[in-house]
């Protein structure tokens, strides 16, 4: 079955009822539903579409008319990471629905990412994608996309208990590891490289 033609439009405030549904889908998907609840995500696609600084897209059917989105994603421009002042385009809150999936949506995004990088003159696209979601992981894996960093998160509580339980573990607890020796065949059962102990 050939897949319908897609096109991608900038968001507007007539796409804020089908932005919601996106924005829960996505939560869903990544949150299990905890999170920014409807009203918060509101405020928050009204933002992003009254920011000059930011382009909130949609993937519609081709054709006459806004048409109604299959999937969105937020536009913004900044440096490939903290580190290196190379501009890039970012590529977060992608999210094709599930009714619409395997039809084409997605690509068309990443389609639209690319010439948004390419009309400012930039060589570079970066994409947010959860871990946990490991379609997704595949999916822009499949076009090219390699992994930048790894950006993890914990809950100021949680850090506070592990480090205030690091700092009264007693020095005897403290376990020094020893290499086992490594044995290959034919090489008749000698170590391969001195043991921890051995280098100190």
């Amino acid at each position: 079955m050939a897949r319908p033609s897609l096109r991608v439009r900038p968001a507007t405030a007539d796409d804020l009822p089908a932005l919601l549904a996106l924005g829960e889908e996505l939560r869903d998907q990544l949150l299990a539903g905890r999170g920014t609840g409807r009203s918060g995500l509101e405020a928050r696609y009204a933002e992003a579409l009254a920011d000059p600084d930011r382009h909130l897209v949609v993937v519609v059917d081709a054709g006459p008319g806004p048409g109604e989105p299959h999937g969105m994603a937020l536009l913004t421009m900044a440096p490939a990471n903290a580190l290196l002042d190379l501009p890039a385009v970012h590529m977060s809150h992608a999210v094709v629905s599930d009714r619409h999936r395997r039809r084409g949506a997605g690509r068309a995004l990443v389609a639209a990412a690319a010439a948004y990088a390419e009309e400012r003159g930039v060589e570079q696209v970066v994409v947010s994608v959860h871990p946990g979601s490991r379609e997704a992981n595949r999916f822009f894996a499949r076009l090219g996309f390699a992994p930048l960093a790894v950006r993890r998160v914990a809950p100021v509580a949680v850090l506070r208990r592990r480090l205030a339980a690091g700092e009264r573990a007693p020095a005897e607890h403290v376990v020094r590891l020893r290499r086992r020796p490594v044995r290959v065949r034919g090489t008749r059962g000698l170590p391969l490289g001195p043991s921890l102990e051995e280098e100190a």
